[in-house]
């Protein structure tokens, strides 16, 4: 279930950046750089690390709120701080824009939908974390444990991939003479 409501969520964002008739062309260059405008399906981490990793970190977290509530009330402190920073750094000047931050200061609808599912997997990363390495409340013995972790070498190559593709660069402006 949590796959589905994942790959609903990501659907979602994909379908109203499609939809909205308010953004650059898909790969068009950025005025005044050499950079592309990217879409959600650009980057890697947006296409193959949520759509496969972060729901192995969602499944985690449902295992540990449907042990304990608070953990749900937490993970939500938690995300709500993640995506108000997040937001911020995008809204910035520095950020290339893109299919979330089309221009800087301005965030879409998508950028608005992404900026709630990135607090919501950082939310449930930190809560994941806390407990497997604070409380001892998700056993490293437990295959919710080690499916969670699979998460790791399915994520961190798309990170990587985003930074040395120039997925993730600052906005880089042409010098003009």
């Amino acid at each position: 279930m949590v796959m589905v409501v994942n790959a609903l969520a990501m659907g979602a964002i994909y379908l109203v950046a499609q939809l909205d008739k308010s953004l650059p062309p898909w790969n068009s260059k950025i005025p005044g750089t050499n950079q592309k405008f990217l879409a959600p399906w650009g980057f890697w981490t947006m296409t193959y690390g949520d759509l496969l990793a972060i729901p192995l970190v969602f499944n985690a977290f449902t295992y540990l709120v449907e042990a304990d509530v608070d953990n749900l009330w937490w993970g939500l402190v938690i995300g709500v701080i993640s995506g108000v920073g997040f937001t911020a750094k995008c809204l910035g000047k520095n950020h290339k824009p893109d299919y979330g931050f089309p221009e800087v200061g301005k965030i879409s609808v998508a950028g608005l939908m992404h900026s709630v599912y990135f607090g919501a997997g950082a939310g449930a990363s930190v809560m994941c974390l806390w407990h497997l390495f604070v409380t001892g409340n998700l056993p490293w013995e437990s295959p919710v444990t080690w499916v969670a972790l699979t998460a790791i070498p399915l994520y961190v190559p798309c990170v990587i991939l985003d930074f040395t593709s120039g997925n993730f660069d600052q906005l880089k402006k042409i010098d003009e003479p």
